[in-house]
């Protein structure tokens, strides 16, 4: 049973000297939820030539801009190798004009690294936050001059529009959709599978919760994780917990301590925190909707909680979207 059963059309946008990380890290991201059987991804590489060349000389075939676009589709544009992005180039130019006729049919757009100039140059930033690598928000900002471009961010989301800095962010993007689309303990099982620990999201000035705490070995300790990590929101009892992995309240207290370094109770405020972090961003809840949904005893818990891992009350981390 899948987390996510839809069937999800990936379109990789493959450009010629494109930055290869670009498209195998977050591919490999997409591809590990498919293998876990979290996901129902269905990869595409397309490109405006068949023959694509790449910052490292393994030039790969890509298949031909299609003609027609399946719903439920995402757009995701790799980067560029070079100081610019040559938007008079014969292949942008390609890409613009298969754009404009199936714009429309795509619900995610996503850019990776220098593939936000592309995506600035065919309209999808205008009036949105965006982001990307630091070498090119100039010229992002020359390119459409409506959007609103963050500086030092990871990754940023407004509305169906992700956009994502250098390429080690695009596989932070990447985990984030697929928390976004299967839920957290997908993304977590994919960062373990990849190894890749202490992933940050949008806004998030530390390290995610969900990803915290499982740089260790400990087969046991991580079956409790992933218990917790299916329903944080859930009252959970160490008795229950320690039954799952067949010792005492006691033993099980001593082993989650010494390999994650905290408690199962700060483990589950932690991830509702992180809760709460995500409907702050999403939703114009109130205060008292959010500790409630998140699992909290009372409002009051909530802000003490938060407190402790943030300096800035919830309210400052309200994202709203740039509205034309």
């Amino acid at each position: 049973m899948t987390s996510c059963e839809a069937q999800i059309n990936l379109y990789f946008l493959v450009l010629p000297d494109s930055v290869l990380l670009d498209v195998a890290g977050p591919a490999e991201v997409f591809q590990y939820a498919q293998r876990l059987g979290f996901a129902n991804f269905n990869l595409k590489f397309i490109g405006p030539v068949k023959q694509v060349r790449n910052s490292i000389g393994l030039d790969v075939r890509v298949d031909p801009l299609p003609s027609h676009i399946e719903p439920n589709s995402w757009l995701l544009c790799t980067g560029t190798v070079g100081k610019n992005v040559d938007l008079t180039s014969e292949s942008i130019t390609r890409i613009g004009h298969w754009f404009d006729r199936l714009a429309g049919q795509f619900s995610k757009f996503i850019s990776i690294c220098s593939g936000a100039v592309v995506f600035a140059s065919l309209g999808i930033f205008a009036h949105r936050l965006c982001t990307t690598h630091h070498a090119h928000l100039d010229e992002l900002r020359e390119t459409d001059a409506t959007s609103k471009v963050l500086d030092n961010r990871l990754f940023v989301v407004d509305g169906n529009v992700y956009s994502s800095a250098g390429i080690s962010a695009g596989i932070d993007l990447a985990l984030h959709l697929v928390q976004q689309t299967c839920g957290a303990n997908c993304a977590s099982q994919v960062a373990r599978h990849m190894v890749l620990f202490s992933r940050r999201g949008p806004n998030d000035p530390s390290a995610s919760p969900w990803l915290e705490n499982r740089n260790h070995i400990h087969n046991s300790v991580h079956q409790v994780q992933d218990k917790i990590q299916e329903n944080p929101t859930r009252m959970w009892a160490l008795e229950e917990l320690s039954e799952l992995v067949g010792c005492s309240p006691r033993h099980l207290t001593r082993m989650f301590k010494d390999n994650t370094g905290i408690t199962t109770r700060e483990y589950i405020h932690n991830l509702r925190i992180s809760l709460a972090m995500q409907l702050l961003q999403t939703t114009r809840w109130t205060i008292d909707d959010i500790a409630e949904h998140c699992g909290f005893d009372d409002p009051r818990q909530f802000r003490r909680l938060w407190a402790r891992r943030y300096s800035q009350p919830p309210s400052a981390f309200r994202v709203n979207r740039i509205d034309q």
